[in-house]
Parts: structure tokens; sequence; C-alpha cells
């Protein structure tokens, strides 16, 4: 709950307005019945009409002031929960891109979006509702009571009997509601992971026949998760028959006391017992209100405390705002070369006992084009990882610049650093835009430039609109190799000392990857490159190879020593180069 209040102090203004005029709406409304008692007694047993007039013109105004009221506390209110929920939509993105990869995958991507959007409006729901129903309650209970005790004492107290009673029915309702509702939102989770997975791999379950298979996955999560919230739905549904019950029967027992008491003597009227029943409503009105809360706080407890896991991981020390903070002159300060170093390094994933990285040794040194090798699983993106510090628990030491990277900190390293990842990520926007990303404040011709170098400038000159030229999201709209030199386009955009390109060439021919290679040699002139990848025709043109395999490094040095020294590197050379040249030979 402090969490919720956290949020909600940057609006406690507004929130104390609209506080007091929902109160003045509620007391409006709670004079209703006074009045309405002194027309019944006076007005009608009188039979004045002026007074009855006059009361009546009361009302109205009361009615319309508690009207108006009402609609500014609803605008009020609105926008308090909506701008309670964009702030913590922002802090949730803002923690979530500060994860490390074991934080992300302890939760995983299904989970963190159904609590960025449903336990997120959870929340938004009690920001909207909590001031309206804290005012009307007290007021009403504590103000309905008094008034009632002031028109009747003996019908009062019967009612203050009874509020425990319709309490304590609500409890029994909503006991394990908790369990029910944190099972629920367990297995919506599920059930997103299942229909993420069965969307992107559409295709491969079309291919191997699996639809079957498919559907039983998602049927089984979605009809255990239907059962919770059913179960949890119907529960909470009995709380306003069960309570109206209660106050109805209340409500008759009144009646019939107040009538036995009127025959017996004149010590209340027939307006003190309309008025009283009144109040009973009134009183009611907030009981019932109060046991919807207590039926919704094992909602929002699970919820709550889903957003406060998020909120309450470490993450990596890094922020939009150390990044601003960092200005260039500190950043040069810090790394005054490109050179890079791994030491010893050995790595697990979670608790896994077999490293995925062991004894890992290799340097870049500053201006140094060095290419790391290596077949599937053999720990390539793992290092990039660890060299880009999304991972910060592992033996041994990598350095930049001279500086460890644990004195460094993420914010310096990534600043540093210019990566073009393996899978080549294109967002829905225009050319320039994705191209931009990668340093918002490069001008157009910094962005051509850099497109011409990576070999896509033919692409986009070639469009109608140039390089405003609209990219689908994922980059639906174009190849695998244009992808991928948006990609290259992106990291070479921005300035760094130390370049690395993860696979990034997998899906040129080698016609444009000789190119590209040209351009880069050109354009970081006097850069650190490291190039990992699995094609020894990209690896045999770096000043200096590592050749991984099973998480170790097997070999190092040139192309040609390598081939002499080097099993794995010779494998990966004859599979691919002399396989090509033969086939060729056949062709021919």
């Amino acid at each position: 709950m402090k969490l919720l209040l956290s949020y909600l102090k940057p609006y406690r203004k507004r929130i104390i307005v609209a506080g007091l005029i929902d109160m003045l709406s509620v007391f409006c409304a709670l004079f209703m019945p006074y009045i309405m008692s002194g027309i019944v007694n006076r007005g009608i047993a009188e039979a004045d009409m002026n007074y009855i007039w006059l009361m009546c013109g009361i009302m109205l105004g009361l009615a319309a002031i508690s009207l108006g009221c009402l609609l500014v506390t609803v605008r009020l209110n609105t926008a308090i929960s909506a701008d309670f929920l964009s702030d913590m939509q922002k802090a949730i993105f803002r923690k979530i891109n500060s994860f490390t990869y074991d934080e992300f995958s302890s939760i995983g991507t299904a989970s963190l979006l159904t609590r960025q959007t449903q336990d997120l409006f959870s929340l938004e729901m009690v920001a909207y509702n909590v001031m309206h129903m804290l005012i009307y309650v007290v007021v009403m209970c504590v103000g309905g009571g008094i008034l009632a005790f002031m028109t009747d004492w003996i019908m009062a107290l019967i009612t203050l009997a009874v509020c425990p009673l319709v309490l304590f029915a609500v409890w029994l309702i909503t006991r394990g509601l908790f369990g029910m509702f944190q099972n629920s939102a367990k297995y919506i989770d599920i059930q997103n992971k299942v229909v993420r997975e069965r969307l992107s791999g559409l295709r491969v379950i079309r291919a191997f026949n699996r639809e079957n298979s498919e559907h039983k996955r998602v049927s089984e999560a979605t009809v255990t998760m239907a059962e919770f919230i059913i179960r949890a739905n119907v529960r909470s549904g009995y709380i306003t028959p069960v309570t109206t019950f209660i106050l109805d029967i209340t409500a008759v027992a009144l009646l019939g006391i107040g009538a036995s008491r009127i025959s017996a003597s004149s010590v209340i009227s027939a307006g003190g017992i309309i008025a009283n029943i009144q109040y009973i409503s009134l009183i009611m009105g907030g009981i019932i209100m109060l046991s919807w809360a207590f039926a919704w706080l094992p909602h929002i407890r699970v919820s709550l405390g889903r957003i406060t896991e998020i909120l309450a991981m470490k993450g990596a020390d890094i922020t939009e705002a150390d990044i601003q903070d960092l200005t260039q002159s500190e950043i040069d300060g810090i790394v005054s070369e490109g050179a890079v170093s791994v030491d010893n390094l050995t790595f697990r994933y979670g608790l896994s006992g077999v490293p995925a990285l062991e004894s890992i040794n290799f340097r870049a040194s500053d201006g140094e084009t060095v290419g790391i090798i290596g077949g599937t699983g053999a720990g390539k993106s793992t290092l990039v990882k660890l060299l880009l510090a999304f991972y910060t628990d592992y033996e041994g030491n990598i350095k930049l610049g001279g500086r460890d990277y644990k004195s460094l900190g993420t914010a310096a390293v990534r600043k540093n650093i210019s990566v073009a990842l393996q899978k080549s990520m294109v967002f829905e926007g225009t050319a320039e835009e994705n191209i931009r990303m990668g340093y918002p404040q490069a001008s157009e011709t910094e962005i051509k430039e850099a497109a011409r170098a990576a070999q896509i400038a033919d692409f986009f000159e070639s469009q109608p609109e140039g390089y405003n030229c609209r990219l689908a999201q994922s980059g639906a709209n174009i190849s695998g190799g244009q992808k991928q030199r948006i990609n290259i386009a992106r990291t070479l955009i921005k300035p760094a000392p130390v370049y690395i390109f993860d696979d990034t060439f997998s899906a040129l021919d080698y016609l444009t990857e000789s190119k590209l290679r040209r351009a880069l040699g050109e354009r970081l002139k006097g850069k650190t490159k490291i190039v990992i990848t699995q094609r020894a025709a990209t690896a045999m043109h770096c000043d200096r190879i590592y050749v991984m395999d099973n998480g170790r490094i097997v070999g190092e040095g040139t192309h040609a020593r390598l081939l002499e020294s080097c099993v794995v590197y010779r494998e990966i050379y004859d599979s691919q180069i002399k396989r090509t040249f033969a086939a060729r030979e056949v062709s021919l």
C-alpha cells in the first residue's frame, strides 16, 4: 500500500479538493431524509402547502448541488487515476528496461505484459474510487448514525447491531478469494505465454501438424484460468444479495417496531420512521460499499504484490537520467581507448552447474579487428551479453580501456560500445527514425553516410519517399538482409571507441559483405571492432581470430595459422569454403 500512496502523493492537492467536493455531495444526500421527515410531520400533517413547497425547493437545490459536485468529482478522479496510471506505466517500463537478463527471465514476457496491463488497471480502479469510497463510507455511516440516533435511538441501536452481522457475512463470503485471484493471475500469465508462443511459432506448428496439441495447451490454460475467475466472481456476487437481504429484513423489522411504538406512544412520529428507514438505507449503502471493498481487496493485494515485485527488483545501474548526466567529456575521461580485455572469464546461467563460458581469455587492442568464430551453442552470444554488461555475476575480469567493468558501471560501458545484435530488430516507422535510434542527435547527413556505409542507401534512395519510407513492425515489408543492414547502419551512426557485430552478416551475400567490410574499414578506422560470426569467409579477414567451442576458446591466431593449428577452425573452413568451391566445380 505504501507503493500506491507514493505514486498518489504528487496528486494529493487534487485528491483533497476532489474529496472536499465529494464530501459536500454526500452531506447534501445525508440531509435529504431529515427534510423529508419535516415534510411528513409538519407539511403533510398540518396541510401546510407553503412549507411543503419550500422544503421541496430546498431538496431540489440540494439534489442539484449534489449532482454538480458529483460531476466535478468524477472529472477530477478520472484525471487523477489516468495520471496515476501513466506514472506507474512509465515507472514499470523504465524498471523493465533496466532489468538484467536473470531478472527479466525470472518473470517472463507474458507475465510482464499482464502486470503492466491488467494489474495496473486494477490499481487504477483503486486510485479512482479510494477517496470517494472513504468519504462515502465514513460520512454516511458516522453522519447517518448520528442523525438516526437523533431521530430515534432505539431504532438506531437495532441498525448498529445489524452492521457487524453484515460485515461477518461478507467476511465469510470473501474468505479464500485471495488464493483464487492469485491463481487466476498466474494462469492468465500462462495463457498469455502459450498464445504468444503459438502466434510466434505458427508456421512451425503448421509445418509439423501440431495444431491439435497446441489447441489443447491453450484450452487447458484458458479453462483453468476461467474456473478460478468464475469461482472468484461467483463468490463475490453473493455479497449484494446477502447484504440486501439483511438490509430488507432490517427495514421490515424497523417498520414493525416503529408502527408498534407509534401506536403505543407519541415518542416517534411517522416522519421519524421514514427518516430512520432512509438513514438505514444510506448506512447500509456505505456498509455494502465497504463490503465490496473487502471483496476486491484480495484482487488488489495480488495486483499490488505483482507490481511491487517488478519495482522492487534491483535492475542494472542504468537509467535515462544516468545516461543524460554522463557528458561526453566524462565518458572520454573514463575510457581513453577502445582496448577490450577478458581475463579468466567463467559464467553460469542462474543456478546451472555447467558453465556457459569457462576460462575465457582474449584481447582486442585499440583499433584492432578481432573475429570470434564458432558453431551454434559455442557461447558467442553469451560473451556479447557479458561485454554489454547484461550479466554481472561472472568470475574473472572484463576491462574496457584499461578500466574494470565493475568500476565503470553499466551506463559508461554501454555509452562506449555500439553493437549490432544478432536479432535485427526493425521498428514500425520511417527508415530515418530506425537509423537515428542509434544516435538521436545525428543529422540527416550522418544518417545518409551511415546508410551508405551499411550498403542500404541505394534501397532507400530508390523509394519514392526516400529515407521517409515506412517500415512495418519487425521489418515485415523488407528482406532479412535489408534488416541486417539497417541494424548495422544504426550501429555505425553512434560514435564509440568499440563496435561489436554479433553475427550481423549472415543474411548478406558475399559480394555485399565484401563491400560492407571495405566501408567498415574506412569508416571505423582506428576503432576497435569485434566481429562475432559463424562464417569462415567473414572471420578470415580479421586481424586476429578466436575460435570458440562448448564455451571455451580452443584456438587463437590469424587465418593461416589457425588452418594449421586448430582442428575446429579447419573443420568450419572445410565445411564452408571447400564445399562451396566443390559445388561450383560440379556445376561447371
